[in-house]
């Protein structure tokens, strides 16, 4: 069975997101799923990440630490960046010195193993006339793929929302919020108070523990309600206790998500998990996170960022600032259509000299138009090349040996990004 047929089978909203309804999104169903297929989980400590900027860093800052103690750890993100297959991992002591970013990325075959075995539940669950979607499916493959690994530690990063995810039907050890601002509000709400609502989600039992990354007030005050709704008392991050940590990640953003990992990290040690100070040293200075403020190439320096909303453009605006104080840079920009793009570009306007707007080859891809661009960028040089080959293509052309070229807005335009940069000639 080819399993990328068979995924493709399933309703997929991502490409979509745009018209999806929270209506669509039914926890009953994967929960019958994973009943039919046998999965039970304990045994299986699982942390669950929920939050709007910086899950993905922070799971992948915890998997490291627990990868560096010695704990065969699944990993399981979303979006990926070139095949599914990156999302569902298994990180342990002997893929350490794999210089693969995806190291531990489930195989084509294993995958195929695993949805074979699924098969029989998902049809049943199909044939009651319920509607499983391709995130679904993949949740349960994940959970299966760790089960069969006999990984001791799990790290969920939820899709969209907290509540309502596929992976929140699974009962978690530790919950972990990291910050929350807008975004998917057509989805989630258009408040940062219903937001954080569906994000706190995750927080459903009085055995859990919590960590809670800093906030803004409408956010805190409901995730606050929430742990006293069970009796919880989070513990609370404080960046400035860590802000001389020594980590791979550039950007002082990712100095507060390796604190949040730290802070679960102490409660997993808690929790009777054996994971040394050395440990947790080696994990943050080794961590690697594709797509995050990554150097693709050198002269002129070709960074991608996957910021794809506000508050993540801000911090790659900052990054950029402090990394290359003086420098000129070329921004490549290209956004998906279900975000705020308005805001995200009056984010980034001050930290470049040009921009070049583009659109990946994806279905979400937004395609701008020169009017807006004029309002949004006012007198600074832009243009607009719906292709992003090309566009890259052109920022070569425009940057000297000692600019800058920094491509975001979205994780299919990074990915693109980083499967064009080896092929394009100036």
């Amino acid at each position: 069975m080819n399993p990328h047929e068979y995924l493709n089978s399933f309703t997929n909203f991502e490409p979509q997101l745009h018209n999806v309804r929270p209506e669509d999104f039914d926890l009953q169903r994967i929960q019958k799923f994973l009943d039919l297929a046998g999965l039970g989980t304990k045994g299986l400590k699982i942390i669950h990440v929920a939050g709007t900027k910086g899950k993905g860093s922070t799971c992948a800052f915890l998997a490291g630490i627990l990868q560096e103690a010695g704990y065969k750890t699944g990993l399981y993100t979303s979006p990926h960046l070139h095949r599914v297959n990156e999302r569902i991992r298994i990180l342990s002591a002997g893929n350490l010195k794999d210089k693969d970013p995806f190291s531990g990325a489930i195989s084509d075959d294993e995958l195929g193993r695993i949805l074979n075995f699924l098969r029989p539940s998902a049809a049943a669950i199909r044939n009651a006339g319920h509607v499983l979607t391709y995130f679904e499916v993949l949740t349960v493959a994940a959970v299966c793929y760790f089960i069969r690994c006999r990984a001791d530690v799990a790290v969920l990063e939820t899709g969209l929302g907290g509540r309502l995810d596929a992976t929140n039907a699974l009962d978690s050890a530790v919950a972990v919020i990291t910050p929350v601002s807008l975004d998917h509000t057509h989805i989630l709400g258009e408040r940062l108070s219903k937001i954080a609502a569906e994000k706190a989600g995750i927080i459903k039992n009085s055995f859990q523990k919590v960590v809670v990354a800093p906030q803004d007030s409408d956010a805190m005050d409901v995730i606050l309600a929430r742990c006293r709704e069970f009796g919880i008392s989070p513990v609370m991050v404080v960046p400035e206790k860590y802000e001389n940590l020594k980590i791979a990640l550039k950007g002082r953003h990712q100095i507060m998500n390796a604190a949040t990992a730290l802070e679960a990290v102490l409660i997993l040690r808690t929790l009777g998990l054996k994971i040394s100070d050395a440990a947790v040293d080696k994990g943050l200075k080794n961590v690697r996170w594709p797509g995050r403020f990554e150097l693709l190439r050198k002269e002129p320096d070709v960074i991608v960022d996957c910021a794809h909303n506000e508050a993540s453009a801000r911090a790659l605006s900052e990054t950029l600032r402090r990394e290359y104080p003086g420098r000129r840079v070329v921004l490549v920009l290209g956004i998906s259509r279900d975000k705020d793009v308005g805001s995200i570009c009056n984010s980034l306007k001050d930290s470049a000299a040009q921009f070049i707007l583009t659109r990946a080859g994806h279905p979400r891809a937004y395609s701008f138009k020169d009017a807006e661009c004029r309002k949004y960028f006012g007198d600074k040089p832009f243009e607009i090349t719906e292709d992003l080959p090309r566009a890259l293509q052109k920022a070569l052309k425009a940057a000297g040996p000692q600019d800058v070229i920094a491509v975001t807005g979205s994780v299919f335009a990074v990915a693109e990004a980083r499967t064009e940069i080896e092929h394009v000639s100036v």
